[in-house]
């Protein structure tokens, strides 16, 4: 943080500060409370039990950050597998509001081991995101 310009570019959101255990200078910045956390998971429930196979740190801080979840999932299986496997419950239904059904989500990012990033489909999106409204909105209509 102290070798970039975000200190001097949002003064508002980054603050330097001592550090209560060592009196080192340090940035905080404040919680991120977003209203809304979407992810997308390898196997949920109709009661929005969620399963990540892969990395958890990202998905599941974000659900835990967020007022509300929306889980899509590759796959919905039942309540049972679940309550027998309960140590692998990732992302508890107490947590999402909504679950979906939703094969290739993760596209055109991969979802480990069901599929891989599609280099392609990833610069087509990234294009369409910077070129604006009309731009992502074509995309996703090619896509859907």
């Amino acid at each position: 943080m102290f070798g970039s310009q975000l200190l001097e570019v949002r003064p508002d959101f980054f603050q330097v500060m001592k550090s209560p255990f060592n009196g080192e200078e340090v940035v905080a910045v404040p919680a991120l409370k977003p209203d809304w956390a979407v992810i997308h998971v390898h196997e949920a429930d109709e009661e929005g039990n969620a399963r990540i196979f892969g990395s958890l740190f990202q998905d599941v801080l974000m659900t835990r950050a967020a007022r509300k979840t929306i889980v899509t999932a590759e796959r919905m299986v039942s309540p049972e597998s679940f309550r027998e496997a309960g140590g692998r419950t990732n992302i508890p239904h107490f947590m999402v509001a909504a679950v979906v059904e939703c094969p290739g989500g993760a596209a055109p990012g991969r979802c480990w081991p069901d599929y891989q990033t599609d280099d392609a489909g990833m610069k087509s999106y990234l294009q369409a995101v910077r070129g604006g409204k009309d731009a992502l909105r074509d995309y996703l209509g090619k896509v859907r």
